[in-house]
């Protein structure tokens, strides 16, 4: 089951303030900020990040570390779809979350959809398969990815490999020294391997060594 169960719901005067965004002639990515809608769009923007605020258990969709209950400085709104690239899609309910400051400013505006082999995409997708990250409107996290000790990220599928690597959410560990990284690059990659050939002993074993590098 997907991460979000339920979408933001705007009421009647927040759609009438997004579409007399999207339809000005000179609508942009920039609008999400737009100045002469200041008190407006704020009060827009507290809206959705309450809503995926709660309904994210107060966790970003990428990291699944705690985001804050008041600030909004570390409970981002997430465009899922970067709004730079698909400035169509800035208030589409399925593509806004919340995120951390560290995972929304890593992810930018890198691409997350993958592309048609033809023509020009005309609807936000539908379904899980056509994103390159977890999805949290389609995907269930833990199918994708698993976190060690709160703090290591091994990868499932495909969409939690390039999720990690998108959101970089092995750097602290890295970066700060615990465990040795290239011990648990490997043993992330025996993991993988492991399961992928149904070995569920050695699953176990390969696990119990990861919990104690990262006890030590």
């Amino acid at each position: 089951m997907a991460d979000i169960k339920n979408e933001v719901v705007f009421s009647k005067e927040q759609k009438q303030l997004i579409k007399g965004i999207v339809e000005d002639e000179n609508f942009s990515h920039h609008d999400w900020t737009k100045e002469e809608q200041k008190e407006p769009l704020q009060a827009l923007r507290k809206y959705v990040r309450s809503h995926y605020r709660v309904e994210q258990n107060a966790k970003c969709a990428y990291c699944r570390k705690d985001v804050s209950v008041q600030a909004p400085s570390n409970c981002q709104i997430e465009h899922i779809a970067p709004k730079e690239m698909y400035k169509k899609y800035m208030f589409y309910p399925k593509n806004l979350c919340v995120a951390c400051a560290d995972c929304n400013s890593i992810k930018w505006k890198r691409d997350t959809i993958k592309p048609l082999s033809t023509g020009e995409r005309r609807k936000y997708p539908s379904s899980s398969g056509a994103f390159l990250l977890v999805h949290p409107h389609f995907d269930d996290y833990a199918d994708h990815i698993d976190i060690f000790r709160d703090r290591w990220y091994v990868d499932k599928t495909q969409k939690g490999h390039f999720t990690i690597g998108l959101c970089k959410l092995n750097q602290r560990s890295m970066d700060f020294g615990y465990p040795e990284p290239d011990e648990m690059m490997v043993l992330a990659e025996d993991l993988r391997n492991a399961k992928s050939n149904g070995d569920s002993y050695l699953v176990d074993l390969i696990k119990a060594r990861m919990r104690e590098l990262l006890d030590n």
